[in-house]
C-alpha cells in the first residue's frame, strides 16, 4: 500500500447517499492535476477536514467508460479546438459497486461543466450504438443534434477512482488510468495520479495545496489525451504537454 493509500484508509468517511446530496456538483468548474503518488500523499496530509468516499468498507473503485463520438470524431475536435459550447458522451459502468448510466457533459461558454446523467437498465443495449433509453436521453440535448444518429464507441477508459470531498469541493483521484481504443491498442499514464477537483469558479484547500508545491492545473481529458496518443495524426496541440510528459507515443495491444 502505497503512502497515498495509507492516508486514504484512515480518512473519516463519507456515505455514497451523504456525497449525492451535499456534494453532487453536477454543474462546477474543474481543475485537473497530474500528481505523483508520493506528493498526492503530502497533499493529503496538509488538508484539513478531508473525507473518503466509502462503500461496504472499500475507498477505491473501478471504473469503465465508453466514449461515443462520429466517425469525424466531432465531439474530439470540438475540444481540440476549444470550441466554447461542446459535449461529450458517454456511458459509465461501476465495476465494483454496480451499476450504468448514460451521461452527457455540456462546457458552456462561461467555462462550465454541466454533467447530465440517468441511469440504464442492466439489459440496456449500448455496446455497438446507442439504443433505447439511452439514445432518447442523448437526443433530447439540442447541442448534441443530428450527431446522435452517428454517435458510436470510440474509446474506452478504465481507472481506479477514489473520491473525496472538502469544504464544498469534490475531489477524485484516479489511479491505473488507462484508455483502449475500438481496433484494440491501448495506452496508459503509468503510476501518475490524475486529481481532477470540482468545485464552484472559487478554487479550494486542495488546489492551494497542489499549487503551493508547484502543480498546476493541466490540460487533461482520459478522452482527448488518451485517443490523441494513440491517434498521433489527430489534432492536438491543446494537450501537447501532458503527451509529451505523460503519455508515450507507442502504444500497445490490448
Amino acid at each position: 500500500m502505497t503512502a497515498w493509500e495509507e492516508r486514504l484508509a484512515h480518512l473519516p468517511a463519507i456515505t455514497l447517499a451523504e456525497l449525492e446530496t451535499e456534494h453532487a456538483l453536477l454543474t462546477r468548474v474543474d481543475r485537473k492535476y497530474i500528481v505523483s503518488p508520493a506528493v498526492w500523499a503530502e497533499v493529503m496530509g496538509a488538508v484539513d477536514g478531508l473525507r473518503a468516499l466509502e462503500i461496504d468498507g472499500a475507498r477505491a473503485f473501478g471504473y469503465e467508460s465508453v466514449y461515443f463520438d462520429t466517425p469525424e470524431l466531432d465531439s474530439y475536435r470540438d475540444a481540440a479546438r476549444r470550441r466554447p459550447s461542446r459535449y461529450k458522451v458517454r456511458t459509465r459502468e461501476y465495476l465494483d459497486t454496480g451499476g450504468r448510466a448514460i451521461e452527457v457533459k455540456l462546457r458552456s461558454a462561461k467555462g462550465e461543466t454541466v454533467k447530465h446523467r440517468e441511469w440504464l437498465a442492466d439489459d440496456a443495449a449500448v455496446a455497438s450504438a446507442l439504443e433505447g433509453e439511452a439514445r432518447a436521453f442523448v437526443a433530447s440535448f439540442p447541442q448534441v443534434g443530428a450527431a446522435v444518429e452517428d454517435l458510436a464507441p470510440v474509446l474506452t477508459t478504465r481507472y481506479r477512482r477514489a473520491t473525496l470531498v472538502s469544504h464544498g469541493a469534490r475531489v477524485t483521484v484516479d489511479a491505473e488510468v488507462t484508455g483502449i481504443s475500438a481496433e484494440g491498442p491501448s495506452i496508459d499514464f503509468g503510476g501518475a495520479l490524475i486529481v481532477e477537483t470540482k468545485s464552484s469558479m472559487r478554487a479550494g484547500d486542495v488546489d492551494r495545496a497542489l499549487w503551493a508545491r508547484g502543480i498546476r492545473p493541466t490540460r487533461i481529458s482520459k478522452y482527448c489525451t488518451t485517443l490523441a496518443a494513440l491517434q498521433p495524426e489527430l489534432p492536438s496541440n491543446r494537450w501537447a504537454r501532458t503527451l509529451r510528459r505523460h503519455l508515450t507515443t507507442s502504444a500497445s495491444a490490448a
